[in-house]
């Protein structure tokens, strides 16, 4: 069942309109984290609306879940080799889905910890590297799929496919004990992060809303971006902009931010 919801998910994040938040908390150093939420509620109410309800597996139509589980898949299978405080970020990461299909509910939040800024940049380099050899991995496990007859569970799918490669990822950053930039970013640039759902979301980009909070440890010394406002207590940021801003701006998507 917590396949079929993964497996859902993964297919359907970027094909019809969601809104997701990152949220960066550095407030109190060693307890930090970065999260990164996903909200698809609007997704499944447009997907029945236009009749794609009916591809929904008569096991998940009337599901009503709200269940955690480790991202140390993500790391361990990679292939890569890495030191245990690298794979502590994915050990101690955690995928929450929470999902009411007849209330057309459903999120997923992704959770890892972070010390610091400097930590924060760490665990973005970790990623990536991650990131890339779970796509190779996955790249050449579909191509002996092709070229046999039984299917290869390494190409993606279910519980694995899911935590192997997550459907979202961070925005690139520049980051410094000081301070915190969200750099540009092309269309080619978004559209090539996209993938294969970059298609099937071109339509809905003005409705992919993409939010960014940052709680820092002290005061705000400068805050640059356009789509960028301070908080109230002078030490949290929040950034709001749609896909479709960010890909006919690029600058609509960065900010820059010195404490």
């Amino acid at each position: 069942m917590q396949k079929l919801l993964l497996l859902l998910s993964a297919t359907l994040i970027f094909f019809t309109s969601c809104s997701m938040h990152e949220e960066i908390d550095l407030s109190k150093e060693g307890k930090g984290h970065y999260q990164l939420a996903v909200d698809m509620s609007t997704m499944l109410e447009m997907m029945k609306s236009m009749g794609g309800g009916e591809k929904i597996p008569d096991s998940l139509a009337k599901q009503k879940k709200d269940t955690t589980f480790s991202l140390a898949s993500m790391i361990d299978s990679s292939g890569g080799v890495f030191t245990a405080e690298e794979k502590a970020y994915f050990h101690n990461g955690t995928m929450n889905v929470n999902m009411d299909m007849e209330a057309n509910k459903m999120d997923i939040v992704m959770q890892f910890p972070v010390k610091n800024a400097m930590d924060l940049k760490n665990f973005f380099r970790v990623w990536t590297q991650v990131d890339s050899l779970n796509k190779v991995k996955k790249q050449k496990a579909q191509q002996e799929e092709d070229n046999n007859d039984m299917p290869n569970p390494m190409a993606g799918g279910g519980m694995d496919g899911m935590t192997n490669n997550l459907p979202v990822k961070p925005h690139p950053y520049i980051i410094t004990d000081t301070s915190i930039e969200r750099i540009e970013q092309s269309k080619e640039d978004v559209m090539k992060d996209m993938g294969e759902q970059a298609q099937g979301a071109a339509m809905f980009m003005n409705q992919v809303n993409i939010m960014t909070t940052i709680k820092l440890p002290r005061p705000v010394k400068k805050l640059e971006g356009k789509n960028v406002k301070l908080g109230d207590d002078k030490q949290s940021i929040f950034f709001s902009a749609s896909l479709q801003d960010m890909m006919d701006d690029p600058k609509a998507g960065t900010f820059k931010v010195t404490f």
